[in-house]
This record gives C-alpha cells, sequence and structure tokens, in this order.
C-alpha cells in the first residue's frame, strides 16, 4: 500500500499546485506543504486529496516561520510513524478520520469473482443480467474531450444531495484542468442508449485511481455505475495491473465489489 500511496497522483507537484490554487489556496507554501499563520498543515483540502505525500520538515523551517503546530490530515499510518520519529513535539494527537477502500487485483477475472462473498458475486451477476436485458450494445471508452467532461459534469450536478451540489463552477474549473494533467482519464459507458455513466480517474502502471463518477440517473434501476466498474476491473486485471483503488468514502457498492478498508489518520502536533 505504501508503494500506491507514493505513487498516486495527489503526491505529484502538478496536482498539488492546482489543488492550491483552485480549491483551498494557502500563501506560503513549502515544497509539499503549506504554512498557515503559526502552523505547518497540508496543501489542498481533505476533499479533493485523498491521500498525502510524505512530509519531511527541516527544523530550521519551523524556527524561521515560528510554527507552533502541525496540522496534517488524511495520512497513512506509515506517515504517522515518520513525522512522530523526525520531529520533536512537546505533544502529539492522532485520530481516526476518513477511510479510503482499495481493491487488490488478482491475475484473471475469474478468480475476482471467487474472491467475492457468495452473495456479493450473486448480485453482481444479476445486477449485469438485468443491464443486459435493457442494453443492446456496450462498450467501456476512455477520453478527454470536452462532449465526454461536458456529461460527466452535467450528470454530477444531477446527483442527489451533496453529490450534486459539489460540482460548482469552481470545481468544475478545477476538474477541467486536471483532467489535462497526464494520467488522468475519463472511462464511459458508450451504448444505444447514450453515455449512461462515467468515473473520473487517474492510471498508472501499478493501477487506477477512482477519483470521482456519474451516471445518468434515469437508468439508475439497471445499475450502470456497477458496470462501468465491473468493466474496469476487467480491463485492469487484463493489463496486469495490480488494484483498483476507490479512494476515500465508505460507500457500499465499493465493499459489494470486493474492496477493502484503509483507515486513514489526522495528525496534530503542539512544538
Amino acid at each position: 500500500m505504501k508503494e500506491q500511496v507514493l505513487r498516486s497522483p495527489f503526491v505529484d507537484k502538478k496536482f498539488l499546485d492546482l489543488a492550491n490554487e483552485v480549491i483551498d489556496p494557502n500563501e506560503v507554501k513549502i515544497e509539499n506543504f503549506a504554512i498557515s499563520e503559526s502552523s505547518i498543515v497540508n496543501i489542498g483540502s481533505r476533499e479533493v486529496v485523498d491521500y498525502r505525500p510524505t512530509i519531511s520538515i527541516d527544523s530550521t523551517i519551523i524556527q524561521k516561520h515560528n510554527i507552533k503546530t502541525i496540522n496534517f490530515d488524511s495520512l497513512h499510518f506509515f506517515q504517522v510513524q515518520n513525522l512522530v520519529n523526525e520531529i520533536e513535539f512537546e505533544s502529539v494527537r492522532v485520530e481516526k478520520s476518513d477511510v479510503s477502500v482499495n481493491l487488490p487485483l488478482p491475475d484473471s477475472y475469474e478468480k475476482y469473482l471467487e474472491s467475492l462473498t457468495k452473495k456479493n458475486r450473486h448480485e453482481l451477476k444479476r445486477k449485469k443480467r438485468k443491464f443486459a436485458d435493457e442494453i443492446n450494445s456496450v462498450e467501456l471508452k476512455h477520453s478527454k474531450d470536452s462532449n465526454v467532461f461536458d456529461t460527466f459534469v452535467s450528470q454530477h450536478r444531477l446527483s442527489a444531495g451533496e453529490k450534486g451540489k459539489f460540482m460548482t463552477e469552481t470545481v468544475e474549473n478545477y476538474f477541467d484542468s486536471l483532467l489535462k494533467l497526464d494520467g488522468w482519464k475519463i472511462y464511459y459507458l458508450e451504448t444505444d442508449k447514450g453515455l449512461l455513466s462515467t468515473a473520473f480517474c487517474y492510471e498508472n502502471e501499478l493501477g487506477c485511481y477512482l477519483y470521482n463518477s456519474s451516471r445518468n440517473n434515469e437508468f439508475n434501476s439497471i445499475n450502470p455505475g456497477i458496470v462501468i466498474n465491473d468493466l474496469i476491473i476487467q480491463k485492469l486485471i487484463s493489463e496486469k495491473k495490480s488494484f483498483f483503488d476507490f479512494l476515500k468514502g465508505t460507500e457500499r457498492y465499493k465493499y459489494d465489489l470486493g474492496g477493502n478498508s484503509v483507515q486513514l489518520y489526522d495528525l496534530t502536533m503542539n512544538i
């Protein structure tokens, strides 16, 4: 999991610059962290940054900026250990916070299906049959094209609850800029009834990170979201990728598809 975190898009300088400029700007940015008043903090809101880079803080920076506290979120335990061992502090508090969900991939789709519980395997097959009964043709594709991006945004805005409210004009511009970076793409289901579902992802030679998604709500009854994720899993396995990372959030479908919880932590240090 360590390599998966440190090879994720969220540690890349271009991503951090974008997250800082568009979502949660800080006045003083130093390498892969920022300074807010007398505190050292993460770059970018926890709402848009799923994993954090491993951060090393030189004591001269603490002295120069008169740092009183360090406040980090969304850390893996190995990152907490590194900071506790590296920095002299008066007190420290570590709290469980967000949870991400990760799916390690076997070397065949048959083994993947076998790894699911009997109930989840049955439900996946049932949902796929229901989809196939109503859709005559389906193909998994990926793109950076503006028309696919516009569909992703419009479907997202029509989502219920907080998900739909999240896609403000600022967030739309952020996603538009993100899609222009290397490794980012939108998977989508092209069918005889239109583009039914999207998955906004980052992918490298190790695996795929599912950052966001959308679907045509008129077809919710046939589970286009499950179908697109299943097809992505099949594709990743065929390409010998090692994981499909669902990232933050404990939505039920992630576990139904075989994902496992990964605990993240918040850290507060008084210097």
